[in-house]
């Protein structure tokens, strides 16, 4: 059959993966105190006092109720692929909203560092402002960074419909409540789509390639 390009075209699709993200951290963190005092506890099988064996036994039950609360909270999202024009037009976008705030954020960093000098007694003035630059400058591309990542997850997280599931205000809230960690799976599921060769999912004994004829 011959190639057809607008066939091809038409047939791609944006690379996904599936991210479960749990609502109730708060769960999380009351079952990894709970499971802590159950280690401290010891074995169940070692001989054990009858306070000791009811502890364990409240314990016990407390960790699969907080289980249960933290595996109800569960949302699945879908992380889609962006191309790089895209990225890099929604990165313009994220520094323009972000500029305010990071020239204050670039303001208070230099004000710090000058006071850090005094206290330090550096009298050199190069050797100030250049402190002040480097701590200013640290300061503004921490919030453009943090910004871009955020307009860009709020187009790479989708819904089962495909649909937008946040706009970037609302994935900026959303990173405050969730914390890095389960931010990080998000980032780290649209990195890891962007960066890698689907064709790497197939064995090698199933990619196409030259065949040996007899």
């Amino acid at each position: 059959m011959a190639f057809n390009p607008d066939d091809f075209i038409a047939g791609i699709s944006a690379a996904q993966t599936p991210v479960t993200i749990f609502k109730n951290a708060e769960a999380a963190g009351r079952l990894r105190a709970v499971e802590t005092d159950l280690a401290l506890l010891g074995d169940a099988d070692e001989e054990q006092t009858l306070d000791a064996g009811a502890e364990r036994a409240e314990l016990a039950e407390k960790r699969d109720r907080l289980q249960a609360e933290l595996q109800d909270s569960a949302e699945e999202f879908i992380v889609q692929a962006i191309e790089q024009d895209k990225i890099e037009e929604i990165t313009k976008e994220a520094r323009k909203a972000a500029k305010d705030r990071a020239d204050q954020a670039a303001k208070d960093a230099a004000g710090y560092a000058r006071e850090e000098c005094k206290r330090a007694e550096i009298g050199d003035g190069k050797e100030i402002r250049e402190a002040v630059r480097r701590a200013s400058t640290a300061a503004s591309d921490a919030i453009l960074r943090k910004e871009a990542g955020i307009h860009i997850l709020s187009h790479a997280v989708v819904t089962d419909a495909g649909e937008r599931a946040f706009t970037p205000d609302q994935m900026r809230v959303v990173s405050e409540k969730l914390g890095d960690p389960q931010m990080d799976k998000l980032y780290n599921a649209f990195y890891e789509l962007t960066s890698t060769d689907p064709g790497e999912l197939i064995p090698k004994s199933r990619k196409p390639g030259p065949t040996v004829e007899d």
